[in-house]
């Protein structure tokens, strides 16, 4: 979850300028510390501190231009948020320094036996076992490039690593479990989480598979195995995304600029290979046994298709959270079909699920954002949204493309591929107007319920899967406590806690309207304050909120006034709506 970077270059460019803005490119990986670490006249200094570095000026670390550095952003585990836990972390004489993104599991272990060794620890955080474990093995005979092998073949968990040495002139990476890509520039590299960090440089890249370490140096770049040391071959790919989609623009935050986007990525998400959907149908239809699955929000968009699946194509699916696959083990046979879906295709929990049903001989379909993430690679067959880079920490435009994309598969499952595209291009070109009929409304509403405890949410059918993701949205960003039900569940318990003026968000469709009403009149006549959204208004709605009808597209419409009313919550109650505390963007932690 944390973000790396890293750059080697000829000297030209000062290392210390690239790293320090990849890392600001990279925060919403992670924003509770960071740190940077710069290798010149074979000395390297570390600069670190607490907090986010998106005000942080060149100027302010004091590091002399180099052609070597590397930097980190850290979303806390091992250790509290504290200076002293920030990366880099170096070996005890200060040659060695290394950044890591991962769990290291034996980490106890491994610090119990260096101990032993009068190695002193001065952090309370898993990766300060790598530089010392590297300097030990160093001292036993080892050059840099075996001794950071063997310590990463020590470890268990999941890491990407990279590491240099104030005697050595080269960069050291390594990956297994955590994201790591290699970019390729004219006469220099970049080791990196994500490709953002360095796409205004190259969009030339290399994606590294688990256990693959590289090299570099002045002779270039070589992928080798940490198994057992010999040389790979990997294809360079280049990145098709426009530098300028991961920048705001004219935008006050990515949140706003990616809930605009909307407009074409739902549009974009759809604008799939014919010849990719046929083989989509085909797999699904050739299933004895098909499960959606995914994390947060991308397992709300495999509820919501899993309602499609039933309307459209009269199909039965499972859906299950990644982090709960393992229990279904037992069901898993060669004829069962995994659709696994992700923005990232790297995060852990779903990863593990994939590693748990490949194991049982399942075919995997992926839907995903990232272009050659672990995800991609390792499924039979991969579906990209087209979204280009999502920046903010909650996802949009990821979850209407994972959205568009599911309906139009439902659709081509029914042989009715054409009747779904032209649904969801209806959906797609009134998202303008969606966002402006609704900015005013919801924008009274933050102003009205910023100081509120408690907010809910409640669909049925169709609706019922958007509430419980318009309830994530709310509480990720503003911090405000949201549930969502299914409609006829609320007065199962948690109608108790409705009392006067709760603000209470009433998702109905033309198929749901009666009953949802109905519902809608029992919390307000608890005192909530019914807040529709809604194809006609209806006398219990206090606010209403008109989308136009899209019947089995509704769920792609209906979620954006929620987005934006989470929006301006969070500016409203002064939170960071593309930074939410204790969140990141990619969970590569299980």
């Amino acid at each position: 979850m944390c973000g790396i970077i890293a750059y080697r270059g000829d000297g030209e460019k000062d290392a210390n300028e690239v790293v320090l803005k990849g890392l600001k490119s990279l925060e919403y990986r992670g924003y509770d510390s960071w740190g940077v670490a710069s290798r010149k006249d074979q000395k390297i200094k570390q600069i670190k501190n607490i907090g986010k570095i998106g005000h942080i000026e060149l100027e302010q670390l004091g590091l002399a231009k180099s052609k070597t550095s590397i930097g980190h952003t850290r979303w806390a585990t091992h250790g509290s948020v504290h200076k002293r836990n920030a990366h880099p972390h170096a070996s005890s004489c200060g040659s060695v320094s290394v950044v890591h993104n991962g769990i290291i599991e034996n980490f106890q272990e491994l610090r119990a036996m260096l101990s032993e060794e009068g190695i002193e620890f001065s952090t309370d955080t898993d990766t300060e076992v790598i530089p010392h474990n590297i300097m030990h093995l160093m001292k036993g005979g080892d050059s840099f490039e075996e001794a950071f092998r063997k310590t990463l073949l020590s470890l268990r968990g999941s890491f990407a690593v990279v590491a240099i040495h104030s005697d050595h002139d080269v960069l050291l990476g390594a990956r297994n479990g955590s994201p790591l890509v290699l970019g390729i520039g004219d006469n220099d590299h970049f080791l990196a989480s994500d490709v953002p960090a360095f796409l205004e440089h190259t969009s030339k890249v290399t994606y590294l598979d688990d256990d693959d370490m590289v090299v570099i140096s002045d002779s270039g770049h070589k992928v080798i195995s940490l198994l057992d040391g010999k040389e790979s071959i990997r294809d360079i790919h280049t990145v098709t995304w426009d530098v300028e989609q991961a920048k705001k623009g004219k935008y006050d935050h990515f949140m706003t600029k990616e809930i605009d986007e909307q407009k074409t990525t739902i549009k974009n998400a759809i604008e799939q290979d014919s010849e990719l959907i046929d083989k989509c149908i085909e797999a699904l239809n050739d299933a004895n046994g098909v499960f959606f699955v995914g994390c947060g929000t991308s397992y709300h968009a495999c509820v919501s298709a899993s309602y499609q699946f039933s309307h459209i194509a009269k199909e039965h699916v499972n859906v299950v959270l990644a982090s709960e696959f393992r229990n279904y083990e037992e069901f898993l046979n060669e004829k069962t079909l995994m659709v696994a879906v992700s923005q990232s295709g790297e995060t852990a929990d779903l990863l593990d699920a994939v590693k748990t049903a490949k194991r049982k001989g399942v075919k995997i379909m992926c839907i995903v954002n990232v272009m050659g993430s672990t995800l991609m690679r390792i499924s039979d067959i991969a579906v990209l949204m087209n979204a280009g880079p999502e920046i903010c920490v909650l996802s949009t435009k990821s979850y209407t493309s994972q959205l568009s994309i599911l309906t139009l598969l439902a659709y081509g499952l029914a042989d009715r591929l054409d009747e779904g595209r032209r649904l969801i291009m209806k959906v797609s070109d009134s998202v303008g107007s969606i966002i402006k009929k609704s900015e005013p409304i919801v924008s009274a509403l933050a102003e009205r319920f910023k100081t509120s405890s408690n907010m809910f949410l409640i669909g049925r059918d169709l609706a019922y899967p958007s509430a419980l993701e318009g309830a994530l949205k709310i509480k990720e960003v503003s911090y405000i406590h949201a549930e969502g039900f299914a409609g006829g569940e609320l007065k199962h318990g948690t109608i108790a806690l409705i009392e006067e003026n709760v603000p209470v968000i009433v998702l109905s469709t033309d198929s749901t309207r009666e009953l949802i009403v109905s519902n809608a009149m029992e919390i307000r006549s608890r005192g909530g304050y019914i807040i529709g959204i809604d194809s006609v208004p209806n006398p219990v709605f206090d606010t209403f909120i008109k989308i136009d009808s899209f019947g089995n597209a509704d769920p792609i419409a209906m979620i954006i006034p929620i987005q934006l009313l989470s929006y301006h919550l969070a500016i409203q109650r002064g939170c960071d709506p593309d930074k939410p505390r204790n969140l990141a963007k990619s969970v590569t932690v299980k």
